[in-house]
């Protein structure tokens, strides 16, 4: 998360707290089930894209291979969303163009996990809003855990 995200968060907080202090009653109990419904993340692990895959590639390394067999081992029978952000293209004879290596990363990764031991249909792959997408230098491959059955909303 970076200083930024973490600021918003603070700022959202902040104006929420004030509205439900200027809500009467019948709002606030309303708001407070509205929140009650929002999805508890039960696990976030960030890892920037090259730890998980080489340069120009899809294929994971072993650093990769190992922080996802202890992760399952720790998050076990809750559901998983995989976001692999866009990288930059170069057209330096890389075989894989922005939006087929975010496809084949977030593969690798859902596959990994599968093969350690979580369930392929608790597995939930967020791709990208657009074929290219601006890629963005301090973004990093997120994987977050939520109770099985929570709505998908990040």
């Amino acid at each position: 998360m970076s200083f930024l995200d973490l600021a918003l968060m603070l700022l959202s907080a902040f104006a929420y707290a004030h509205f439900v202090n200027i809500a009467d009653p019948e709002t606030r109990a309303k708001l407070a089930e509205e929140a009650a419904k929002a999805p508890k993340i039960l696990g976030a692990y960030d890892y920037k894209a090259d730890a998980f895959f080489e340069d120009s590639n899809a294929m994971l390394t072993e650093f990769a291979r190992g922080e996802i067999s202890e992760i399952v081992a720790l998050q076990q029978n809750q559901l998983l969303t995989i976001y692999v952000p866009p990288v930059a293209e170069s057209r330096e004879g890389q075989r894989l163009r922005q939006w087929e290596k975010v496809a084949a990363r977030s593969a690798a990764i859902a596959d990994a996990f599968e093969k350690a031991g979580q369930d392929g249909e608790m597995i939930i792959l967020k791709m990208p809003d657009k074929l290219v997408s601006k890629a963005k230098e301090k973004q990093d491959i997120r994987l977050v855990f939520l109770p099985p059955g929570s709505p998908v909303s990040e």
